[in-house]
């Protein structure tokens, strides 16, 4: 049944003064949303003054719903968000939302959600390609390197962490192994047997063999931020990290995972999109120098890890291609399924024949993404 927007915020006004330690006499500014079963605007932002024991307070909220059946990769969750953000928002290793609270009981909003402060700032944008217009294209190109460089040390900072002794123990699935790079690698066999489905996909089926065939032994056990990437960073005008976001892909292993995935969506964004990088950005060496000088080691095994990524991403696709067949968009038959921008870097990765991107692809993507048809 839908709420109204009176209904929403009585809800949340008495969620928050039951729930936030120290607030009293909350107050919410008129909301303009309707929850209901067809709601699709997850996130939305909430005006709110309370008192605590400094005084009167003002603050502008963000609330996130998630539903119980989404799931962006195999076993993700709201929860572990939550949980991500609150232990570090409680140590401070590097900037996040301040933290507010959770509600994992889906009646009181008719989802589970999360609350946290609002940061200002702006992010990279996907759409249009930051690497063509935008802020960053604004900036000179002393300023881009300076602001990619606050990134990198910003998620790099991140191997600092004991994820036992610093509260992060929650991360640890020991069905999908030992915590580390094993534990990793199982959920990704975990994820591919679950959306397999007797399919032959053949770089992401030789890229399942190589994670384990090549697996480098002793590599240390960090916590990941999980999708690190530009887009999801909130800047300053002046390219200071505001707050690192979206912590839903977070987990055990080794923190050159995270170095991969930034350097991996770099590609992706200019050579791979067929897209000139903006000049100042740092180069594939610069930032891997960037991240070794702030993680206070080398990076380890990174050919290995552009390939564990690379196939992350691609089982991200087998799913997106699964909804897509689902709701009637393309066909069952559609070539996308082995076709595709993460099949081709693995593909080069892996030493394999190149999958051609034809009609099928373009399709495909234009459910998604915008993407212009470049030969490669």
């Amino acid at each position: 049944m839908a709420m109204d927007a009176n209904e929403v915020q009585t809800r949340l006004r008495d969620w928050l003064e039951t729930n936030v330690a120290g607030w009293s006499d909350v107050r919410l500014r008129p909301l303009e949303v309707t929850l209901g079963s067809g709601f699709s605007a997850e996130i939305f932002f909430v005006d709110v003054d309370y008192l605590d024991a400094e005084g009167q307070q003002s603050s502008t909220l963000v609330v996130r719903r998630q539903p119980t059946d989404l799931e962006v990769v195999h076993g993700s969750s709201l929860e572990l968000q939550g949980r991500m953000m609150a232990a570090l928002d409680q140590l401070k290793v590097t900037a996040v939302p301040d933290w507010i609270g959770m509600e994992l009981d889906p009646s009181v909003l008719g989802n589970p959600f999360l609350i946290m402060g609002r940061v200002e700032g702006q992010s990279a944008s996907q759409n249009p390609n930051y690497n063509t217009s935008g802020w960053i294209a604004d900036m000179s190109p002393a300023q881009r390197g300076a602001t990619w460089k606050n990134a990198i040390e910003s998620f790099a900072k991140m191997s600092r962490i004991d994820w036992q002794a610093d509260g992060f123990s929650f991360l640890a699935q020991a069905e999908w192994g030992k915590p580390g790079l094993d534990q990793y690698l199982g959920h990704i066999e975990a994820w591919y047997n679950s959306c397999r489905k007797d399919r032959v996909m053949p770089y992401v089926d030789a890229a399942i063999e190589y994670i384990r065939a090549e697996e480098p032994s002793n590599m240390p056990v960090n916590v990941l931020w999980g999708d690190s990437t530009p887009s999801n960073v909130m800047f300053s005008a002046d390219g200071k990290v505001n707050a690192l976001i979206d912590w839903e892909l977070a987990a055990l292993g080794p923190s050159e995972l995270d170095l991969a995935w930034w350097l991996y969506f770099d590609d992706l964004f200019s050579r791979r999109f067929g897209v000139e990088r903006l000049e100042g950005l740092p180069t594939r060496e610069e930032s891997i120098a960037i991240w070794e000088a702030e993680a206070g080691r080398k990076a380890e095994h990174l050919k290995y890890c552009d390939i564990v990524v690379a196939l992350r991403m691609a089982l991200v696709v087998v799913g997106a291609f699964d909804r897509q067949v689902g709701i009637g968009n393309i066909p069952p038959e559609n070539k996308s399924l082995n076709a595709n921008f993460m099949t081709l870097y693995l593909a080069e990765r892996l030493g394999m024949d190149l999958p051609e991107l034809g009609p099928d692809f373009y399709t495909f993507m234009s459910n998604m993404t915008p993407v212009d048809k470049k030969e490669d």
